[in-house]
């Protein structure tokens, strides 16, 4: 059961931490993943079938752009992404959110503690 929380909570909360490593720098796919996953405590981690969804909607939903990319791997394009202003504005709201949550959270545990 705990686990099946967690997933949920992670759901919600996935988009914004991604945008916040767009936001450092655009990067790839495969790289993405790997920066979230060094930056995110156990549990947190996440696979590339997890990542490509969130991209496509931050996408589809104007937050974040994409470009191909020649890279000297193989000779191949690889698809970067990039954070858009849209975008900057959605995670700071989004940071906004999470930092109210989290105090209502403390607040009622607070409450719940003193009662």
């Amino acid at each position: 059961m705990a686990n099946q929380s967690i997933n949920q909570f992670k759901k919600g909360i996935l988009p914004m931490l991604i945008l916040q490593i767009i936001s450092d720098e655009k990067d790839y796919g495969y790289n993405i993943v790997n920066r979230f996953n060094a930056r995110c405590v156990a549990g947190m981690d996440i696979k590339e079938g997890t990542l490509y969804p969130i991209l496509h909607r931050l996408e589809e939903d104007g937050a974040i752009a994409s470009e191909w990319v020649m890279t000297s791997e193989n000779g191949k394009p690889k698809k970067f992404y990039k954070i858009t202003e849209e975008g900057k504005l959605l995670l700071e709201e989004q940071w906004n959110c999470w930092m109210q949550i989290e105090g209502m959270v403390r607040d009622f545990e607070k409450k719940h503690i003193s009662d």
